[in-house]
């Protein structure tokens, strides 16, 4: 990455940390640990709760992280990477730097990546630790294989969804609009249902990559029980991810050269 390229990454991320979207990220990251701290409240009083800290650490990073807070704060940040820079009047400063379109795009995506994959593993650390200490000193050490794959796996589902909508910033009109109906809508609905199709969602293979499926025996892995290897997850996601930055720097290129012709005429 060149001078140009590390101050555009900078920059995007000291934007997005000190945004008002960038604190309401630090506190959704906060809710599964509010869940497992309300856990051990009610276990304090006494009261009977049917439900273990490996199973709950499991709902949480299926349902509420890879389910809820990746591809919401994926598609808030990736949907206005260029669209803000846009509608702030920016975007001629912006691509008046000695540096290609293309590398522009993607040091803004970079950048939003890495904010995400850190505030995401921060989240998924720390309920793994507040959810698991309820079973013991011994299951923090018995799962610690179920957490590192969780921490990869968040994270390419960070890159895959990043990736997704920062290109639909980029291609339609009100991104934001076709976004939640793609990320909460298509991807929500589609992800669970039989056959091919679901193939065509990010959130199939983000499950199917999850560890917890590996023996599948109680609740989490008979939700996550899939009909395809994690090898074959891994490429869909990767393609995937390879395809919209792709589209997005093709784009962005066209987005420059349309504005140039507009000033040539």
């Amino acid at each position: 990455m060149d001078g140009a390229a590390k101050a555009i990454f900078g920059f995007t991320v000291r934007q997005m940390t000190k945004s008002v979207k960038g604190m309401l990220f630090g506190l959704l990251l906060l809710v599964p640990w509010g869940a497992a701290l309300l856990l051990r409240i009610l276990m304090w009083q006494g009261v009977q709760v049917p439900m273990g800290g490996v199973s709950l650490y499991g709902i949480l990073v299926l349902a509420y992280i890879t389910g809820f807070l990746v591809p919401l704060a994926a598609l808030f940040f990736g949907t206005s990477l260029v669209a803000d820079e846009v509608e702030g009047g920016t975007l001629p400063y912006l691509f008046g730097r000695p540096v290609r379109r293309e590398k522009v795009f993607l040091a803004k995506v970079a950048a939003m990546t890495v904010v995400l994959v850190a505030g995401a593993c921060i989240s998924v650390l720390g309920t793994y630790g507040l959810t698991l200490s309820i079973d013991g000193a011994g299951a923090l050490s018995r799962e610690a294989g179920t957490l590192v794959g969780d921490l990869a796996t968040v994270s390419l589902a960070v890159l895959a969804y990043g990736a997704l909508f920062s290109f639909l910033g980029l291609a339609l009109k009100k991104p934001l609009f076709w976004g939640l109906l793609i990320g909460f809508g298509w991807e929500n609905l589609v992800a669970w249902l039989p056959g091919f199709l679901k193939r065509l969602t990010l959130l199939f293979h983000v499950h199917t990559l999850l560890p917890h499926s590996a023996a599948p025996q109680g609740v989490i892995q008979q939700m996550l029980a899939s009909t395809e290897s994690r090898i074959t997850a891994l490429v869909f996601l990767l393609v995937y991810t390879a395809v919209f930055l792709a589209l997005g720097c093709f784009l962005i290129r066209r987005m420059e050269a349309s504005a140039a012709e507009r000033e040539e005429g």
